[in-house]
């Protein structure tokens, strides 16, 4: 890649991806390029917010956090004077509360299961029974964690006494066949993987990288202007009356999609670009 000179970039990274492909990857294709980078950790040490914002003048700052970690802080911090965050830091926040990205989606007509916000999950039983089963989950939670298919009442009730640190997200399950899909946008570029649904038994690894329909991009490109994202994924199935959305993140894995590092990169470059004019 040919790039207009050299950038300044600087990655916040949380402990859980240190070592991940992603966003290491991304780190070192930027180096290769020519491009300086910083990785901050804020697992690993004490941040000195002074010594980051004075003198350092990023081209961007590019977030790679846990929903609810400091990261998210960070990226606010670093970019209160104006620099390039990536996401924009807005947008991370609108994504990061599933209650807001239910009615963010609401608005701009993306299709979106009925959302319920549950502040205790003893209030889980006034959900009417109608909505049974349910996908209940933290309202700010990622990857999966403590989301659950609850399937009556009773399941709710014994949900409910085991308790819970988090405000809870309740969803009516949408009936499909066993599949997700993760539509990935890299920047430029929006591929489709399918996986077996983790709520029906399906495990990370039983991932495929399968054809994009004109449908499906233009669900992805309409959530990505709905939430002001560039580089995220969408997660959606298909049910009786077609593809809902069910969940949106920015910056995902993009586990099965090729030359996913070099795309996240050159997107990564011209965001920064786009910012010094």
């Amino acid at each position: 890649m040919v790039s207009d000179g050299s950038l300044r970039f600087c990655f916040i990274v949380e402990e859980q991806y240190r070592h991940s492909r992603m966003p290491r990857a991304v780190v070192d294709r930027l180096a290769e390029w020519g491009h300086t980078t910083l990785v901050v950790e804020p697992a690993a040490a004490a941040t000195s917010l002074s010594d980051l914002t004075a003198g350092q003048d990023f081209d961007a700052i590019v977030l790679r956090t846990l929903s609810g970690g400091p990261g998210v802080s960070l990226l606010q911090a670093l970019g209160a004077d104006g620099t390039t965050t990536i996401n924009d830091a807005g947008a991370v926040q609108r994504v990061r509360d599933k209650a807001v990205v239910a009615a963010t989606a609401r608005a701009h007509g993306i299709p979106f299961p009925d959302t319920y916000f549950i502040a205790r999950p003893g209030l889980l039983d006034q959900v009417p029974l109608l909505q049974f089963p349910m996908v209940v989950k933290p309202a700010s939670g990622g990857f999966g964690h403590e989301v659950r298919l609850v399937r009556t009442p009773a399941e709710a009730a014994s949900l409910a006494s085991n308790g819970t640190r988090h405000h809870l997200i309740a969803q009516p399950w949408v009936p499909n066949l066993g599949y997700d899909m993760k539509l990935y946008n890299t920047g430029s570029q929006v591929f489709a993987v399918r996986r077996r649904s983790s709520l029906l038994g399906g495990r990370d690894e039983e991932r495929e990288l399968v054809g994009l329909s004109d449908e499906l991009r233009d669900l992805a490109l309409r959530v990505g202007t709905a939430f002001g994202l560039d580089i995220y994924g969408v997660d959606v199935v298909e049910g009786p009356n077609g593809w809902v959305v069910i969940d949106v993140n920015d910056f995902p894995s993009f586990k099965k999609v090729p030359d996913a590092a070099q795309m996240v990169a050159a997107s990564i470059v011209d965001i920064a670009l786009r910012g010094r004019s």
